[in-house]
């Protein structure tokens, strides 16, 4: 059999099959067509009839990928869908999705169809313009009248379990039994028997372990043959399982190249007594924003890269910067002069996703797509050079390790990919110490321990919740006690003098003004000894 690809224009379309046969036929050879049947009642009785037939036709578009950008100022895309079959034409120009190259859509599209005559859909994707018209993406077009007739029933795709509620309850109307027993007297088999164990069409026998006493079991049992129905001799095919489609996108104006992707399915029924069940909703599932909530309490053995010019200890002047977004990046006050790598802050970081404008003159808000990770860096300050970069930390917040819980046990391994992992979104809160470091890679050292409290909300109870950032009020943190050497060498001096006098010369101190004191005891005796000695000699 030789298939006969479609030709169309705006004037004439017409589409079938060419078969050959030898006639008359040969003695001795039964003469059936291509479904088994004997050809004496006619060798094209199985074909489609030419009457009128009735369709509701529902495509469900998921999402669109990597669109080529059509705003030259943006980049992105403005996209929106128009659907068309037929006479029938779905506009959902008021529905776009602002600045995506990668929109996703979720809608489910409901037409009617009349078949021959309404045989092919056609889907486009367009650019919204508010000053000018707007500009064509791309288009695909889908044969419905060959998906519909084909032997490979394509109307509604197979399911790969059979549920009757749930999420993935079955969508077709026709249950797997009557889908079966469809098949078997289209292609003139004997009716399906079902066993304990198994299911048999005439001589074939299909195994269906493992279904034990299940509900519906004749269903799954059915199901399981279906998605077997090429192992079946002669007229056996591979049925359309459920999936969803991705298909290319092309524009007229430039052929040949690819303007992107769309996924979407669509679903087939007759319009009869048998109604159709309610479409799958698949729209994207509310955007709930939420406030994550950082306290940073305290940090140890971070690396010393400092000198302190008038001791020449090492030190280093600490402080954490803490973002999800960059241009949203918070950081904390300064533990000045630690000498042991500790810092202490009682410092709290506010950070939450929000849709924004991508620019003063932007038309719509962009929702950006980003990781919920979040990055801690610790750094040196300095007041004449740049920063020095100490150790730095990324947490999943979906996938958080699990810290240790004392500073002691906090090693590098707590970072690595095979270790337990929990989901703040549910855990909602925890604090516990993790390492810091300056690369990724296994076996690198530590570059000492941070103390967090991570926790997240969702804005409505952060709103009944307030509070302040660093450690202002409402809520506010006492502040740290930190040892009386943290303080700014440069903002302090008579601090710093009187730290560096108390600390390493006050003894040397005291013993010069103790010397000092005798010299001038001595001196004052000197200088006055003369004019007593002379009293003393004339009886003064």
């Amino acid at each position: 059999m030789y298939e006969l690809f479609q030709l169309r224009d705006e004037k004439l379309s017409s589409q079938g099959f060419i078969a050959i046969y030898r006639w008359p036929h040969p003695d001795g050879l039964s003469c059936v067509n291509r479904v088994g049947r004997s050809a004496n009642s006619g060798l094209l009785n199985d074909y489609p009839s030419q009457e009128p037939l009735s369709l509701v036709v529902r495509v469900y578009v998921v999402k669109c990928l990597n669109l080529n950008p059509t705003d030259p100022l943006s980049g992105k895309t403005d996209s929106y869908l128009r659907l068309k079959l037929g006479k029938r034409v779905i506009d959902d120009r008021k529905r776009y999705i602002p600045n995506q190259l990668n929109p996703t859509f979720g809608r489910v599209y409901e037409l009617e169809a009349s078949l021959p005559k309404d045989h092919s859909l056609l889907l486009q994707l367009w650019d919204y313009d508010a000053t000018s018209a707007d500009d064509l993406i791309g288009e695909t077009r889908v044969d419905i009248e060959n998906r519909f007739y084909s032997q490979h029933r394509a109307t509604c795709g197979l399911a790969l379990t059979y549920d009757e509620t749930g999420y993935n309850a079955w969508r077709d109307r026709e249950k797997p039994c009557q889908i079966l027993r469809q098949l078997c007297k289209r292609n003139n088999l004997p009716l399906p028997e079902y066993w304990d164990d198994h299911v048999r069409i005439g001589k074939i026998k299909f195994l269906c372990p493992g279904l034990g006493d299940q509900t519906d079991k004749e269903e799954r049992m059915a199901l399981s043959v279906l998605h077997r129905w090429s192992d079946f001799p002669i007229c056996g095919c591979a049925l359309v399982p459920e999936h969803v489609e991705r298909r290319p996108l092309f524009n007229p104006k430039r052929p040949g190249l690819l303007q992107g992707r769309v996924e979407m399915w669509i679903d087939m029924f007759p319009i009869d007594e048998l109604p159709a069940k309610p479409a799958i909703d698949i729209s994207p599932q509310p955007r709930e924003d939420y406030e994550l909530r950082v306290i940073i309490w305290n940090t140890e053995n971070v690396p010393l890269v400092d000198s302190q010019f008038l001791t020449g200890e090492k030190c280093s002047d600490i402080y954490v910067k803490g973002w999800i977004l960059p241009e949203d990046a918070q950081r904390t006050d300064v533990h000045y002069n630690s000498l042991t790598g500790e810092g202490n802050f009682n410092w709290r970081e506010r950070c939450m996703i929000v849709r924004r404008k991508a620019s003063v003159f932007a038309r719509d808000e962009t929702e950006q797509q980003v990781p919920c990770v979040l990055e801690i860096q610790v750094w040196d300050s300095d007041h004449f050079s740049k920063d020095d970069f100490l150790g730095a930390l990324s947490l999943d917040l979906g996938k958080l390790p699990k810290g240790s819980h004392s500073s002691r046990n906090c090693k590098l391994n707590l970072l690595d990919p095979n270790t337990p992992r929990v989901n703040l979104f549910r855990l909602e809160r925890t604090r516990a110490w993790w390492p810091l470091s300056v690369s990724k890679t296994v076996g690198h050292p530590t570059q000492g321990k941070i103390e967090l409290e991570l926790s997240v909300l969702p804005v409505k109870e952060a709103e009944q919740q307030p509070v302040g950032r660093g450690r202002k009020p409402p809520e506010a943190l006492p502040p740290p006690k930190r040892p009386d050497t943290s303080f700014s060498w440069f903002r302090n001096p008579w601090k710093a003098c009187c730290f560096v006098v108390c600390r390493y010369y006050r003894w040397r101190i005291i013993g010069c003004c103790c010397c000092i004191f005798v010299v001038l005891l001595v001196a004052a005796g000197v200088y006055a000894f003369p004019g007593y000695f002379v009293k003393r000699l004339v009886g003064a």
